[in-house]
């Protein structure tokens, strides 16, 4: 395919946030840069072009563009597309197939318009990476959603006493307030239920990295109740119900994996 158009040729590197492909084999994509905005592509002819492979508009891939910039357009025409890395073997199958596409449907419902937004970027590249080398475990969905929750700025990194301030390692237990993430100690309120291990992991979530916490033994039930707590955090910034989750959910089981 041979891109045509006007304005200032630019090159831009990014995971493929969604898609859509013509019967006429034009596809249109919403990309998350490394740097920049988050923008909307046309590239013409990919579906049956011989050098350029189609997968290079699959959701989940990074994907290199020269595209043409033009002030004030909503969608910018594609003059070369090439992929950099399908991961491959994070999509193996339909729990990685599915996983994927959790994955990339939540980072971009959860996207604010304009801006850039390279933390998520390098979260989700990140996670991507981790599943493509060594496979899906139980603490990654609740890490990579704390963490998300993190860097777009609704949680912060030290959690203490609301009431008195002392660190949580400090304390021995509290509540916790799931709707603005706040905390109680044990010294200022009745901790019933005690939420002083749920609150520990999600701090060590925020201030460790995933490699810190992949192998330690953490209980399921942990696991579980912290995954449904960032659901919850994360349902009214999403704005939409993702299509993906009954069918990652579905796919994990009982057990998330």
């Amino acid at each position: 395919m041979s891109g045509s158009g006007t304005g200032a040729l630019k090159k831009t590197t990014g995971i493929v946030m969604e898609s859509r492909i013509l019967p006429e084999g034009d596809a249109f994509l919403r990309l998350l840069p490394e740097e920049g905005e988050v923008g909307s592509f046309r590239v013409k002819g990919i579906k049956k072009s011989k050098t350029r492979p189609i997968a290079a508009v699959e959701p989940g891939s990074l994907t290199v563009l020269d595209y043409y910039f033009t002030q004030g357009r909503e969608t910018f025409n594609v003059k070369e597309i090439g992929l950099i890395r399908r991961f491959d073997k994070a999509k193996t199958g339909y729990s990685g197939t599915v996983l994927v596409s959790y994955l990339v449907e939540l980072v971009s419902s959860f996207l604010t318009e304009g801006g850039s937004h390279p933390m998520e970027y390098k979260l989700l590249l990140g996670a991507l990476k981790e599943l493509d080398e060594d496979g899906y475990k139980p603490v990654f969905l609740p890490f990579f959603k704390l963490k998300l929750l993190y860097v777009g700025g609704f949680l912060a990194k030290e959690l203490e006493c609301a009431s008195c301030g002392k660190n949580l390692s400090e304390i021995q237990s509290c509540t916790l307030d799931e709707t603005h993430f706040e905390i109680v100690c044990g010294d200022c309120g009745n901790p019933k239920p005690d939420k002083y291990g749920l609150v520990l992991f999600v701090q060590d979530c925020l201030a460790l990295r995933y490699r810190d916490l992949k192998d330690k033994k953490i209980s399921l039930e942990l696991l579980k109740e912290a995954d449904s707590l960032s659901n919850r955090a994360l349902k009214p910034l999403l704005g939409r119900r993702l299509k993906s989750e009954p069918m990652l959910y579905e796919s994990l089981g009982e057990n998330l994996g």
